[in-house]
């Protein structure tokens, strides 16, 4: 039972098997010379092409049963090939079907192959990593096409690739790589045609191609764009993206100047790729960077650049800085349009001695470079000096002239003190009229002196 199982299996795996095409010459002639007739027996070709190839690689492609040699077919050996479709193989070789022995006297192939069409395909986006598709309808009526190249020229890089007949459609074809030209560079092509005599030709083709050129990346904070080669300041809880290329193959990660590498968070959209980080408070003073750019951020917790600023005896300011600026520079102060340097030991600082009097500004370079100022509460103060203490004396008094001099005397107690009260009062009054003018009666009674002296003397 077992032997006549496998017999049976046998038979049908034979059975399943496809008959193999052949082909023979009709006659016993082997030797074909120009202009004579080749007639073929062949068998299970019905859906193939075959192919006459002689040494040299000359082709031939077979229609019917019959050739016809011409006078620019190659001597030598000649054999037959069958192709099947979407297979680039050879299906069936048969060697040594027949030979040519052309005559001296044959005509003389001197025409260059010619281009009837050319078809240069590739993806919508041309990468490095990208394949040309090239399929040429070639012409040669004499002796046909030995070799077909195409020439990939870029301003980087040449880069040569042979096409090779596809023996069902006829058309030459390659797949060209494109792994030796760089991104944004455009393509141009020529072709090379060189048939079995030798004949050669140079075509410059039409076609160009424009590599892909990959968006460049894009650094953004709170939506407002960064450029490349800057310096900028940030603040703790706001939210840095950076966006790249949908190719972007390789993801760089943010690193702080003390060796603290940060991943982003990545998400794929339908054209970009965009990585997101949300700035934290330990982060607060770092100076991060960005791998493959030139852009350096400092993380701030604060805006504040002084935690604490003291004016001392009217005439020096003192201050603390906040840790998160401690790489500002170049610290002044400003008063009445004069400067005063500041001295500076780590996070705190002096000013000189303020000479003068107004209100403070103090001024300052930031990391990023640019400089910035602050007009204090405090004011240097205009100082007021306390006067000496002076004696000054009452004012003399002067007796009113309108007042009458001759008043009625106080009772006298004696003669003596009666004779020297009025000695006493005249001197005070002479002591007193000659810090004045004369009085007005005084002229008066000299008159009435001598109208009185006269008058005795006439009497007598």
């Amino acid at each position: 039972m077992t032997i006549l199982f496998w017999m049976f299996f046998s038979v049908q795996v034979f059975a399943a098997e496809p008959e193999l095409p052949m082909i023979s010459l009709e006659k016993e002639q082997q030797i074909f010379t120009s202009g004579e007739v080749i007639s073929f027996h062949i068998e299970n070709a019905a859906k193939m092409k075959i192919v006459l190839v002689n040494e040299q690689g000359q082709k031939r492609f077979l229609e019917g049963e019959t050739y016809t040699v011409t006078d620019f077919d190659l001597e030598g050996s000649y054999r037959a090939e069958f192709y099947a479709n979407d297979n680039p193989e050879a299906v069936v070789t048969v060697d040594d079907l027949f030979q040519v022995q052309q005559l001296k006297e044959v005509e003389k192939d001197e025409t260059a192959p010619s281009l009837t069409d050319i078809a240069i395909t590739h993806d919508e986006d041309v990468l490095n990593s990208s394949i040309l598709h090239v399929a040429a309808d070639l012409a040669d009526a004499e002796t046909g096409v030995k070799q077909a190249i195409l020439v990939v020229h870029s301003d980087s890089n040449d880069v040569e690739a042979e096409l090779i007949q596809n023996h069902w459609t006829g058309k030459f074809e390659a797949k060209v790589p494109l792994e030796k030209f760089q991104l944004e560079e455009k393509l141009t092509f020529q072709l090379r045609l060189v048939d079995f005599a030798e004949n050669e030709i140079t075509i410059g083709l039409e076609n160009t191609i424009q590599m892909y050129r990959p968006n460049e990346p894009h650094l953004s904070y709170n939506n407002i764009d960064i450029t490349n080669d800057e310096k900028k300041i940030v603040q703790v809880g706001n939210q840095i993206k950076l966006t790249l290329d949908k190719y972007t193959t390789e993801f760089p990660e943010v690193e702080t100047e003390s060796g603290i590498k940060i991943p982003l968070k990545w998400q794929k959209k339908a054209n970009e790729w965009i990585g997101s980080l949300t700035l934290t408070k330990e982060l607060s003073g770092e100076i991060i960077h960005f791998q493959g750019m030139n852009v350096a951020m400092l993380v701030r917790s604060t805006s504040e650049p002084f935690a604490e600023i003291n004016l001392i005896n009217n005439t020096i300011l003192t201050g603390l800085i906040n840790p998160d600026f401690a790489l500002i520079s170049a610290l002044s102060v400003e008063v009445n349009g004069q400067i005063f340097r500041t001295v500076r030991t780590d996070n705190n600082f002096k000013s000189a001695e303020i000479s003068t009097t107004g209100k403070i500004i103090l001024h300052w370079i930031d990391w990023d470079g640019q400089a910035y100022s602050k007009q204090l509460i405090q004011e240097i103060k205009p100082v007021i000096p306390v006067p000496d203490k002076e004696i000054i004396a009452p004012p003399p008094v002067i007796p009113n002239e309108k007042e009458p001099i001759l008043t009625k005397p106080a009772p006298k107690p004696s003669n003596e003190s009666s004779e020297k009260t009025p000695k006493k009062q005249a001197k005070k009054e002479t002591s007193t009229k000659n810090n004045s003018s004369i009085p007005f009666w005084i002229p008066a009674l000299m008159i009435i002196g001598v109208i009185i002296f006269s008058g005795n003397r006439a009497m007598k």
